[in-house]
């Protein structure tokens, strides 16, 4: 008894000298199918099991067969139209038990290797787009990788304008699909994007400002972000109180008809030197407003009330960026009858005490071109004060003190 070999094909003779015919046969601890004719089949499948190339039945093994790989488990069946995970790895199969590759199963990706795309870019020319796979292996949608968005269906976008929801922000990714930043041209127009890619506006070509011209657009601007939380104190933090204000002051402006833009408009970091004032001065905004609360950084403080500045040259702390406008005469005259607009109808709105309609050189009032003023709503350090300030209803009160400052500025009071 044993193997023969005739013509390049291989029989198997038993005991009693006859050869195996369709059949399974167990040789030397490894199982063989042979034909009816005798002949041991190899790198092929019968019924449910896989064979190698050497004939012995695949077991916990990959094998070969026309360019397509199979996967046999420990009983020798091979893996038809399911997922296995195989040495730490996903692979898929199809009904016939060909492992797939560069293809989509639903929303996963296999690579050329066959295993399950994780953690990584891959760009599928099918659909002439890069996708990303996440940990979990399904692909990212409507979602940032990073400074790439991957939007419905998983497809990169790129050379296109997005909104993103959350931040309640538009974008434009550009050719490599990364969000622009600072000024970038779009069909011909420059536009202004903050830092992290939020649009701001169409860049004016006109700079500064014309006394008594009025696009009745207005730039808000809610102090510190990200990093930066301004004061912080009875379990609030100022720059979350900023984008309160911020947001219930635009919506009430643009009901009225105006067109607010933004330094941010979530919570990111905006550096308060000069990107602010970089921002406000590409715009045709007619005013910059800095929405702040206050603090004296003392315990149990009795400090209370609104204060309203704007700006006050000042030798010590030269202009960086705005040289010509910062202490413009009309620029100044502006800047001092808006606060005053602002201060009056906010302490007739609230009832807040008069903590004063002030003067001081501010990075935000110095280098920022057109008439602009810093309001500090409320005294944080103040327990009674910090209780009233975080309350809608007196929020509503401030907004309505800052509209109706606004529309007196607008009239020409």
């Amino acid at each position: 008894n044993g193997w023969v070999k005739v013509n390049q094909n291989w029989y198997y003779v038993t005991p009693s000298g006859r050869i195996s015919q369709d059949k399974w046969e167990k040789v030397n601890g490894s199982w063989y199918y042979f034909d009816k004719n005798g002949v041991m089949l190899s790198k092929t499948t019968v019924g449910a099991y896989l064979l190698g190339s050497s004939g012995a039945m695949a077991e916990n093994s990959w094998v070969k067969i026309d360019q397509n790989w199979y996967y046999a488990n420990e009983y020798g069946k091979y893996s038809q139209d399911k997922w296995e995970k195989i040495k730490g790895t996903w692979y898929a199969f199809e009904q016939n038990g060909v492992m797939l590759s560069n293809k989509w199963k639903g929303s996963y990706y296999l690579k050329s290797s066959g295993a399950m795309a994780e953690k990584e870019w891959i760009f599928d020319k099918a659909y002439n787009s890069w996708f990303y796979l996440k940990a979990n292996g399904t692909y990212a949608a409507r979602e940032w990788i990073g400074a790439y968005y991957l939007k419905s269906g998983g497809y990169m976008a790129k050379n296109e304008w997005i909104y993103d929801d959350y931040y309640k922000a538009r974008y434009y990714l550009d050719d490599s699909g990364h969000y622009v930043s600072g000024t970038y041209k779009i069909d011909g127009k420059e536009h202004l994007f903050q830092k992290y890619g939020q649009w701001i506006s169409e860049v004016s070509t006109e700079g500064g400002f014309v006394k008594g011209q009025y696009s009745k657009t207005i730039f808000l601007d809610p102090g510190h972000g990200g990093r930066d939380s301004g004061a912080f104190y009875y379990n609030v933090a100022e720059k979350d109180l900023n984008i309160q204000i911020y947001r219930k002051l635009r919506a009430k402006l643009e009901e009225l008809g105006y067109k607010v833009l933004t330094s941010r408009d979530s919570d990111i970091d905006v550096d308060f030197k000069t990107e602010r004032s970089r921002m406000v001065n590409k715009t045709n905004s007619d005013i910059f407003i800095s929405i702040h609360f206050n603090a004296t950084g003392s315990s149990y403080s009795k400090a209370s009330g609104i204060q309203t500045y704007s700006y006050s040259d000042e030798p010590d702390y030269p202009s960086k960026i705005n040289q010509y406008w910062h202490n413009h005469p009309d620029r100044m005259s502006e800047s001092k009858r808006l606060a005053a607009a602002i201060h009056s109808s906010l302490l007739a709105e609230t009832g807040a005490k008069d903590a004063g309609l002030l003067e001081s050189s501010f990075a935000v009032l110095r280098e920022t071109a057109k008439p602009a003023v810093l309001l500090e709503l409320g005294y944080m350090d103040n327990f009674t004060e910090s209780q009233q300030i975080r309350d809608s209803h007196y929020q509503d009160k401030l907004v309505a003190g800052i509209v109706k400052g606004i529309q007196k500025y607008y009239a020409g009071k």
